[in-house]
């Protein structure tokens, strides 16, 4: 037996002489006294053999040790590979239309906006078609409503929600559906139509107290929005398994976000089924000034603190496997625009040149060229072949990190790499309080 290439060691409590040990690759998480840390430390400093079987047992289990002829490498690959190609669930965000009723300062869409967008019926039927000559290989289709602002075009989406069910029903395909949303025309008529047609998930963004949040995302007449979205949360919150409140966080509201919170809870719109986090501000396709936005390693700190001072569930801030980062570097997963156009990264939809394909019959596109070098580049991307990434400790986390920063400008690491052992603690102590110790996976 060996150690793992992926352990993380961090004295926990000096007094009691215990150290809090993680694996990156099987993502756990466990607490050593002084005398397991000993035994531990001697096999890996001096090879002395550990002979307290349940100790081995539970280092084996949580991929603290592993055989010596294992290649965590190769286990890596494995699971990316496998995760990749996996065409059993299809994933779609869909932006039935680019137009948007708000005309936030930091928007990477803002060169998209286009009144006249909505997805023509057209193709939306070309659209059913590719998702049905799908569907019969299947066992999930998952659906992300998108914009624009969706809620723009909520009969698109009352049609093809009601068809895409029935036709998952026929075929035995669980079906799912989230939306990201303003929130600015939620009302309980629209939520409880988004529940019935499935929509479990629902992501609204709110910057700061009124006067802040007014100022970055305003409505395209630039009056405020404030107010109006949270009593529509506040009168939605009913209908929608779970609402997240995403609060875009750069230089200019990053001191202001416990007052929103506080606002919030007075107005009445807290509750078990909302939740709060921060949302890194970044300069995609240069729709913002670099110089207002945080660096990854303060957000980090800041967004770890919000949770501590909100009473935000710690255990929420635990790192998560990552067998390829996200929908842009797996095969079965698209976000389509108004046009029917295909892209691999939501930061990419809107600009044409960045369209890896189609849902339109081939015929019918001519001889139209896709960037299929792009499609190439999102696609065979391998972290574990990266000589930046392949030694790192952080990979099973990582994976290379997202791939439309790994293409042009910006730092692609995930921001927990900079303060692992604060929030691996916090973790911790959190998981503590509730339990005698931290589960070891």
């Amino acid at each position: 037996m060996k150690e793992s290439n992926y352990n993380f060691l961090y004295q926990l409590n000096p007094e009691e002489n215990n150290v809090l040990i993680y694996n990156s690759r099987t993502n756990a998480l466990a607490v050593m006294d002084a005398d397991h840390n000993h035994m531990f430390n001697e096999f890996t400093k001096n090879k002395i053999e550990i002979t307290d079987e349940e100790f081995l047992k539970s280092l084996v289990d949580g991929g603290f040790v592993v055989d010596d002829d294992a290649s965590e490498l190769s286990m890596i690959k494995h699971q990316l590979l496998s995760s990749r190609y996996n065409t059993k669930v299809l994933g779609l965000t869909i932006a039935a239309t680019s137009d948007c009723n708000f005309r936030c300062v930091y928007c990477y869409e803002k060169n998209s906006i286009k009144a006249s967008s909505k997805m023509t019926n057209e193709t939306k039927e070309n659209l059913m078609k590719f998702i049905e000559e799908q569907l019969d290989s299947l066992e999930q289709l998952s659906i992300s409503w998108y914009g624009g602002e969706p809620l723009l075009v909520m009969d698109i989406i009352e049609d093809m929600s009601k068809r895409l069910i029935k036709l998952c029903e026929e075929k035995s395909v669980i079906y799912t559906a989230g939306i990201v949303t303003n929130g600015y025309l939620l009302n309980p008529e629209i939520a409880k139509k988004l529940a019935d047609y499935k929509v479990t998930n629902m992501q609204i963004t709110i910057d700061g107290p009124e006067e802040i949040h007014n100022k970055r995302r305003p409505l395209a007449g630039g009056q405020g929005t404030f107010k109006k979205i949270l009593e529509n949360v506040r009168d939605c919150k009913g209908f929608i398994d779970n609402i997240s409140i995403r609060i875009n966080t750069d230089k200019e509201n990053v001191n202001e976000t416990n007052k929103l919170i506080k606002d919030i809870k007075e107005m009445g719109v807290d509750s078990d089924n909302i939740s709060f986090y921060l949302g890194l501000v970044e300069s995609h396709n240069d729709c913002y000034l670099d110089e207002k936005c945080m660096s990854a390693e303060a957000f980090s700190r800041k967004h770890l603190e919000f949770m501590k001072e909100n009473g935000i569930s710690l255990t929420n801030a635990y790192p998560s496997l990552v067998a390829n980062f996200c929908g842009a570097d797996m095969k079965n997963s698209f976000v389509v625009d108004s046009a029917g156009l295909l892209y691999k990264c939501w930061n990419d939809v809107g600009v044409v040149e960045r369209a890896v394909g189609s849902v339109a019959p081939q015929e019918a596109e001519g001889n139209k060229r896709y960037n299929n070098s792009l499609y190439y580049d999102y696609m065979l991307y391998d972290a574990t072949e990266d000589i930046e990434c392949r030694d790192c400790k952080f990979l099973p986390i990582c994976m290379g990190g997202c791939p439309f920063k790994r293409r042009g400008k910006g730092n692609r690491c995930i921001d927990k790499k900079y303060i692992m052992e604060e929030y691996l603690k916090e973790c911790a102590t959190t998981l503590m309080s509730t339990k005698s110790q931290p589960s070891c996976q």
